[in-house]
């Protein structure tokens, strides 16, 4: 469960994220002097501005959707118009809109940073960094010191999210001296990550010393104190770390974990190095070490207060990922192609997978070898045909996951008759899928969410082969009212069929659909290992096959 935490790192995202973005917009929408707008664009874009400093946001968009549509290759138009979706929240419209300006200005230092903040947004942090460090570097003569301020702040943060501290540190170098409290209550955590406590007592004074706000002053105070704690018996033990972190740009991981356990062992760690030193143990396979920092990052934090939220969910969610090796599924998809007795499709098809995932070779750094069994049958045909036991089928089998960072999956399975209408046979499989937004998040309402995933199967007997692939598109949103591990998943969805002893061998059906999922089997250490939902969609056909079209309800418990 969410616990009460200090706000005092939570809030530094959001200044970066909001006040910079309203920054960098408004010196966008208004820098661009040199290019010129037909009167007709002239008065649209006008008035988009009129409604923005009036609060009408719709009637913003309106004028400046008009304005774009008029003169579509402006560059300060296609930024108005980002900046009022921005500001309205439709994250989906202005990252797509915001794809496109940076393909048509690449080099362009506004349209960088605001397709930065949007990356930051969605948490894409990496990309986040990159985008900041380019419009600085493109932007010299752009920004006031203000926007420069905000940016390398929000280059910052985008840096120490992506567990790049070294970005961080080039961010922050030209403000080590400004006295602005968000500035050095970064430098002081940075310097705190690092080791370094006498830095970082020194940032969080200044930053005291100029503090307005309480929350200001609260947060500076407690990093003071925190830094006042007894310096590392061994003293080398710092340098140990930098050298860890050195050896780490090189990647040398296994030299670097060895550094971190020398500089730990020697008194010194913050949260942040034991995290990093998990990242380098994961790399190196070595996934009970990993557990180990992870776990200790943790605890380190709940002193610290160094991450956030999403931060600790996202460790979390590391150590739930190292630690699993075995689960159970259960599904049960329903379908009727017509609300009629008369559909041809009606089937009630439940089904059960066991799997097991050896300990060490099972998970290797993203590498996933997995055993299964499976069974599944036929409970309900509205067509009259055989149900119940004869129709259960059994497979046994395995899948691996070869490559680190694309989901693409390899299986085989021996078919097992179990029912006297199933059969024996071998199986092939290759399946790839890729998606943004499909776990839990723990500090937002709302955010965008896809899913793509495409399966080829063989079957060597039979002959046959079948092709089936489903995308899905839309928006999820967190029911805290109910339970804040709770969701629901507006989407529109394709699905694509390909069967070779069907008679309509291909299938094709779209229509929109909502799934609720509720997530659990979680602890202090591991984000939630298990979830059950429901889907409900309906397709309408786009070819006559009708197994692709109508009504389709699953229950999933995936556990």
């Amino acid at each position: 469960m969410k616990r009460i935490r200090s706000t005092r790192v939570r809030r530094f995202g959001a200044l970066a994220r909001m006040g910079g973005l309203v920054a960098v917009a408004t010196l966008a929408l208004h820098a661009q002097g040199a290019e010129t707008l037909s009167p007709r664009a002239y008065r649209l874009a006008d008035s988009a501005y009129k409604a923005i400093a009036a609060g009408d946001l719709p009637r913003a968009e309106d004028f400046a959707s008009r304005a774009f549509k008029v003169q579509p290759g402006s560059q300060q138009l296609g930024l108005l118009l980002l900046d009022v979706l921005s500001r309205e929240g439709k994250i989906a419209e202005a990252d797509q809109l915001a794809e496109t300006l940076l393909s048509r200005y690449p080099d362009n230092a506004q349209v960088l940073a605001q397709h930065g903040f949007l990356q930051q947004r969605q948490q894409r942090y990496d990309v986040a960094a990159r985008d900041f460090s380019a419009a600085l570097t493109n932007g010299k003569d752009t920004w006031s010191d203000e926007q420069q301020r905000n940016l390398r702040l929000a280059w910052a943060d985008s840096a120490l999210e992506a567990h790049e501290p070294d970005e961080a540190s080039k961010a922050l170098a030209p403000l080590q001296d400004d006295p602005d409290p968000r500035v050095q209550l970064r430098i002081a955590q940075l310097r705190l990550r690092n080791g370094d406590r006498a830095g970082a007592r020194r940032a969080a004074q200044l930053a005291q010393s100029h503090a307005t706000s309480e929350e200001d002053k609260k947060s500076a105070a407690e990093l003071i104190e925190f830094a006042k704690e007894p310096e590392p018996i061994d003293d080398t033990a710092r340098k140990t770390l930098q050298t860890a972190y050195d050896l780490l740009r090189q990647n040398k991981d296994s030299e670097a974990l060895a550094s971190f356990q020398q500089g730990f062992a020697g008194g010194a760690g913050t949260a942040g190095n034991f995290a990093d030193a998990g990242y380098a143990a994961k790399r190196l396979s070595q996934n009970d070490e990993a557990v180990a920092l992870f776990k200790r990052s943790l605890d380190a934090d709940d002193s610290e207060h160094t991450f956030d939220e999403q931060r600790r969910f996202g460790y979390r969610r590391e150590v739930q990922q190292l630690e699993r090796t075995w689960g159970f599924v259960l599904s049960l998809p329903y379908q009727v192609s017509a609300f009629s007795p008369t559909g041809t499709v009606n089937v009630l098809q439940p089904g059960i997978e066991a799997y097991w995932q050896p300990p060490k070779i099972g998970y290797r750094n993203g590498r996933i070898l997995q055993f299964f069994v499976r069974g599944y049958g036929t409970a309900y045909d509205g067509s009259g045909n055989v149900t119940g036991a004869p129709t259960v089928q059994g497979s046994v089998g395995a899948r691996y996951k070869p490559i680190i960072d694309q989901n693409l999956v390899v299986s085989a399975e021996r078919l097992v008759r179990i029912g006297r209408f199933s059969q024996n046979d071998w199986l092939a499989r290759l399946g790839y899928s890729s998606e943004a937004g499909s776990d839990l998040r723990v500090t937002e309402p709302s955010w965008r969410s896809w899913q793509v995933y495409g399966e080829a199967d063989y079957f060597f007997h039979q002959g046959r082969y079948v092709l089936y692939s489903e995308l899905r598109y839309g928006h999820t949103w967190a029911l805290p009212q109910i339970s804040d591990h709770l969701t629901v998943y507006p989407h529109v969805a394709f699905v694509f069929d390909h069967d070779s002893r069907e008679v309509d061998e291909t299938a094709m059906g779209i229509g929109p659909g909502v799934q609720f999922r509720f997530w659990f089997r979680e602890s202090h250490y591991s984000a939630p290992a298990s979830w059950a939902d429901v889907t409900v969609q309906y397709r309408a056909p786009l070819t006559h096959a009708s197994r692709a079209k109508g009504l389709v309800v699953q229950a999933t418990l995936w556990f």
